[in-house]
């Protein structure tokens, strides 16, 4: 391709200012391929990498260009796809015109789907997906944040199972509970989880081993760590597809707005707050 050179948005050191940067395309090798970027959701994860919280598998490459979740075409072909850039192993993001990723990685879009409005399904919803499989077959169940990504996206699962989902505010003890808040809010959580329940939590910084969520009352906490599952992320697809599974935009923004999109994500305490996922488009 004549374009030898994209626009990227990201950091040459842990925490500096995300800015725009020039970086060279990534030729794909044997088994991968070029996405060109249409949009770019943002996580929790993103504030985290560029911060220098995050635990690559091997040690950082700068300069830095976050983002987990990215829809956009096949160069070459024209197909639209998702991809989840398993930023932990590749290090390849998502804030960017181009990501060159493996093609495990990446499924098809199906038709009648933009993408800002599947964007935001992939690390959320594989998220989701997984620490219902860890929570099992219970009967009722607490989700601490039932109006983010991740804590929607699993109520709506939850009840498509079967479970029934129980409000924060409700008072009465629960057969299990899901964490994806953390902090004061899970202690919350766990202590509504009847004895011999289970619990269930998506945010590891708050596992304090030995601290408030060791074993007790016959519940073993469990950390869910997200894994990348190409039938898991393509059975979200098609549910979103289809309807039965909705996936909230909050505000688009542009790729250069990244910082912005940041600020939204990791509000303070009391700040207003986006309902949806925040999406980069480039």
């Amino acid at each position: 391709m004549d374009q030898e050179e994209m626009t990227a948005v990201g950091v040459e050191a842990f925490g500096q200012p995300l800015r725009r940067l020039r970086l060279p395309i990534t030729a794909p090798r044997y088994g991968e391929v070029l996405v060109r970027v249409a949009a770019a959701a943002v996580n929790p994860a993103d504030l985290g990498m560029v911060a220098g919280r995050y635990r690559w598998s091997q040690p950082v490459r700068f300069p830095l260009v976050p983002g987990y979740d990215v829809a956009g075409t096949v160069v070459g072909t024209g197909q639209p796809v998702l991809a989840f850039t398993l930023h932990k192993a590749t290090q390849r993001g998502g804030y960017a015109q181009f990501v060159t990723l493996p093609e495990e990685l990446v499924v098809p879009l199906p038709d009648g789907l933009t993408a800002p409005e599947a964007v935001p399904l992939l690390l959320a919803g594989m998220t989701a997906w997984q620490a219902l499989d860890a929570v099992g077959e219970v009967g009722t169940l607490l989700v601490n944040g039932p109006r983010g990504a991740i804590g929607g996206l699993a109520a709506q699962l939850a009840a498509a199972r079967g479970i029934t989902v129980v409000p924060p505010d409700d008072p009465g003890p629960v057969d299990a509970a899901l964490d994806v808040v953390g902090g004061t809010v899970a202690r919350a959580a766990f202590d509504r989880v009847r004895d011999d329940g289970r619990y269930v939590t998506v945010v590891p910084e708050f596992w304090v081993p030995g601290g408030p969520f060791t074993a007790e009352r016959g519940i073993t906490p469990r950390v869910v760590s997200v894994r990348h599952d190409r039938a898991q992320l393509v059975g979200l697809v098609e549910r979103l597809a289809a309807g039965t599974l909705t996936a909230p935009v909050g505000k688009v923004l542009p790729l250069t707005e990244a910082a912005e999109a940041h600020r939204l994500v990791g509000r303070a305490a009391g700040a207003p707050r986006v309902a949806g996922k925040v999406v980069l488009v480039p």
